[in-house]
């Protein structure tokens, strides 16, 4: 019975300081309060106040006693009210309380730590609680490792794609003279063209200026004889005349030809045809009778005697025919050869092989890079399995020699319609050109991280729909709210903050009666890229989660997973016995 009394009193013994070890798993006394990574702070003898104002020695160590301003010395007490006590926690989540909660009765720690002097029962209950916290860090850590993975090809395509855009930049440049120098010489060219067509338009004036004065002056010459249809139609209707009559009016033609020059000398002034009939008409008259004279005479008035002249051979006029053609095509070459003269020196300048040598002197020693940036589409797009760009270069360059050919001849019209559009259309792939080197200078000029983890978010934009609203974001440019069709700029892009952990957006449109708009973007690992949780926590100031692959990194993993390491490995004893 003894023995049975015995093993019953060590069995309630042990039950009892089991049940005691689960209240609490207590560090020495000294080390109360500290943090792990502060342990090493406290292992001198003599201790300075963290505020450098004092000294104490170990055993000022949680005496109970404020030694630092700033409650270096006591870190487990509630002796000092600037300091701060620890909570180990172990199994749950770490935290730190003010040293003034420290023994006031109330379980702050979840493993009991903060009410070691017994006047509250606080059970350890780290274990259990921490048991969500724990698995959401699993969580946490998987999504870090999958997202750790996705980064990795994220950033190596970031790279490539900023090393093809900065030899696409070198590359653009290059083509940028080059082409510079043929717009140039086609606009010479064009000038040129546009100079002989000038010339040309203005002789052509000028010859029609003469012979609308020479028919003018022919008109007044002849204007006399468009009375004559009056005497014609009356010759007409009295047509049995006398014979007397027709010579009456033979007479008079002959006196109206007079009275109208006014002179002798009608023959200096009147046209040589009419000269010629009116001789042809004063040798023929003698033997003619009446009626064959009033024909003759009508004959003169209606023309039909000087339409048989014409149809009949003349040398003498074709002699003067071939005398005037002479004479212009003279005069045209004079002028021509005047022009041509003018633009020798010119035309000399754009032979075959100079113009060569000045390709292969640019393209010469240009090396394209490997896998280089397709950095223009259009031009691919208009022409399907078109040539290399130099080869278009050399074309091009060939088609200036043989334009420049016409010079040699009156201005070809096609001819000079094709330099114009192969101007136009070099004008305007250089316009692209000079567009696109814009546009990817101000795009390279920023900073995308330390490996250019973010140059993918360049050109991107992000959205989140939250009530009435749609958040944009687009990172290097801008960000805003829209509702309905209205918009407000919450911010233009400033900078990363916080090691690359933060996009900073300000200067946005202005509050009534506030400041000006911003927002921060806070990023947090993910295994897509999404924007979420948009809030305004002070007025026109805004803050928003976007996460993103390219924000797990390793060393945040490492973090994670010692934490939890941390979290498992100081579980109570007592849940095993228990």
């Amino acid at each position: 019975m003894r023995t049975h009394r015995i093993r019953v009193s060590i069995a309630i013994s042990c039950f009892c300081l089991l049940w005691i070890g689960g209240f609490t798993s207590l560090p020495p006394r000294e080390l109360l309060g500290i943090a792990p990574r502060d342990e090493g702070y406290y292992k001198s003898d003599v201790i300075k106040c963290k505020d450098g104002s004092k000294k104490f020695t170990k055993q000022q160590l949680n005496d109970e006693f404020c030694d630092c301003p700033d409650g270096t010395d006591e870190p487990g007490t509630s002796a000092c009210p600037e300091g701060e006590f620890y909570c180990r926690n172990a199994g749950h989540i770490p935290r730190t309380i003010f040293s003034s909660r420290v023994n006031d009765g109330v379980c702050d720690c979840c493993d009991g730590s903060d009410e070691y002097d017994g006047y509250a029962n606080c059970p350890n209950t780290c274990w259990e609680a921490g048991k969500a916290a724990r698995e959401k860090l699993k969580k946490r850590i998987a999504t870090h490792q999958d997202g750790l993975a996705i980064r990795k090809q994220k950033v190596e395509k970031a790279k490539q794609a900023f090393a093809e855009d900065e030899a696409e930049l070198l590359k653009l440049k290059n083509e940028e003279k080059i082409l510079k120098r043929l717009v140039e010489k086609l606009r010479e060219h064009k000038e040129r063209i546009e100079k002989a067509e000038e010339e040309e338009r203005l002789r052509k004036e000028m010859e029609e200026k003469k012979q609308r004065e020479a028919e003018r002056e022919s008109t007044e010459q002849n204007k006399p004889s468009e009375e004559s249809p009056q005497y014609q139609s009356e010759g007409t209707q009295d047509a049995p005349m006398e014979m007397n009559s027709q010579k009456q009016v033979a007479d008079n033609h002959g006196e109206s030809i007079t009275s109208a020059h006014g002179s002798d000398d009608v023959n200096n002034e009147i046209p040589s045809g009419h000269a010629a009939d009116q001789e042809h008409i004063s040798e023929n008259t003698e033997g003619l009778s009446r009626e064959e004279l009033g024909r003759l005479v009508a004959s003169r008035w209606t023309g039909e005697l000087t339409e048989e002249r014409t149809n009949e051979p003349n040398d003498a006029n074709g002699e003067q025919e071939q005398q005037n053609q002479d004479f212009s095509d003279s005069a045209e070459e004079e002028n021509y050869d005047s022009y041509n003269s003018d633009n020798d020196e010119d035309r000399h300048k754009f032979d075959d092989d100079d113009i060569q040598d000045v390709a292969a002197e640019e393209y010469g020693n240009h090396v394209e890079p490997d896998g280089s940036y397709d950095h223009d589409k259009d031009y691919k797009s208009e022409f399907p399995g078109s040539p290399s760009w130099l080869d278009k270069i050399k074309q091009k360059v060939q088609n200036i020699i043989q334009a420049f050919s016409f010079f040699k001849s009156p201005v070809d019209l096609s001819e000079a319609s094709r330099v114009k559009e192969e101007y136009d259309d070099a004008s305007s792939k250089l316009s692209k050109i000079q567009s696109r080197i814009s546009g990817l200078s101000e795009k390279l000029k920023h900073d995308f991280g330390k490996e250019k983890d973010f140059y993918s978010f360049y050109d991107r934009c992000f959205e989140y729909e939250q009530n009435k609203y749609i958040y944009k974001v687009c990172p290097f440019k801008k960000a805003s709210q829209v509702e309905g069709h209205s918009s407000t700029q919450l911010g233009r892009w400033e900078n990363f903050d916080e090691s690359y952990r933060v996009l900073q957006f300000s200067n946005g449109d202005k509050c009534w009666n506030g400041p000006d708009r911003s927002l921060k973007v806070r990023l947090r690992c993910g295994l897509k890229d999404e924007l979420a949780d948009v809030d305004e926590p002070s007025r026109c100031e805004y803050v928003a989660i976007l996460s993103t692959p390219i924000i797990c990194l390793e060393e945040k993993l490492k973090e994670l997973q010692q934490k939890l390491e941390d979290m498992n490995k100081r579980q109570p004893s007592t849940h095993d016995e228990l």
